[in-house]
């Protein structure tokens, strides 16, 4: 393949064409029950879990790339057989475990706040104490969500082939590189605006009818992706 034949438009074109249809069916099983665990996770604040998730997308687009131009085809597909499910695999759990636990954090800390209510200076430090924690999580999962797109941009798809493989054709790092962000770019705008609004929105609606059971819920999110993860790490979901 030329590799005049393919510039920066073009792959940010594909990447569009790719992230209008088949990237947001495969993100859904993963994002989905983020969006319905989190209690917390409105259209307003949907960003702090689009975000994270997307940049690691780019991320992993840019690596792909780089690899391609530097070492050839062939080492994307190592990339893709030895670690790729592993990484997307891994990052599921954690979040999942971030959903699970942060579900059980919850219900303690509602306990211990009402038992300090009569107690202003044991409230004062259990205050910090749970501002501290939860700047923690939020690295946590920040973190968990960004290992997570990576993994899932590392697990190539066909346009993303294409991509690649002209990217070996220029046998350049840096040309590499560029089309895997053009790519990316492209691949993450639509699902971003999905997920922040659509997905968001009808996550929000579901948790404001099913009130009453939203501990239930964020643990039900978290034993979901817990399973998916593994199930993806040990090669029976394939992305």
């Amino acid at each position: 393949m030329d590799n005049v034949t393919l510039g920066f438009s073009a792959a940010l074109l594909m990447g569009l064409a790719f992230g209008a249809g088949p990237c947001n069916i495969t993100c859904l099983p993963y994002l989905g029950p983020v969006f319905l665990g989190q209690q917390n996770n409105t259209i307003r604040t949907s960003w702090k879990t689009i975000v994270p998730f997307s940049f690691g997308r780019l991320t992993g687009y840019t690596i792909l790339g780089t690899i391609a131009g530097s070492f050839g085809l062939a080492a994307t597909k190592w990339v893709e057989e030895g670690i790729a499910a592993q990484v997307l695999g891994i990052a599921t759990i954690f979040v999942g475990l971030y959903l699970l636990f942060g579900a059980f954090a919850k219900t303690k800390s509602c306990a211990a706040n009402h038992m300090n209510e009569k107690q202003d200076e044991h409230k004062i430090t259990f205050t910090k104490n749970n501002n501290h924690q939860e700047k923690k999580s939020t690295l946590y999962l920040t973190f968990s969500l960004f290992s997570m797109g990576t993994g899932m941009a590392l697990n190539p798809c066909i346009p993303l082939v294409t991509i690649l493989t002209v990217a070996a054709s220029m046998a350049t790092p840096l040309d590499g590189a560029r089309l895997g962000i053009a790519f990316g770019l492209g691949a993450v705008v639509i699902p971003t605006l999905f997920f922040a609004f659509a997905v968001a929105y009808f996550s929000q609606q579901i948790k404001e009818h099913l009130n009453q059971w939203g501990r239930k819920l964020e643990k039900l999110s978290g034993f979901m992706l817990i399973s998916l993860g593994t199930m993806t790490a040990l090669g029976w979901v394939q992305v």
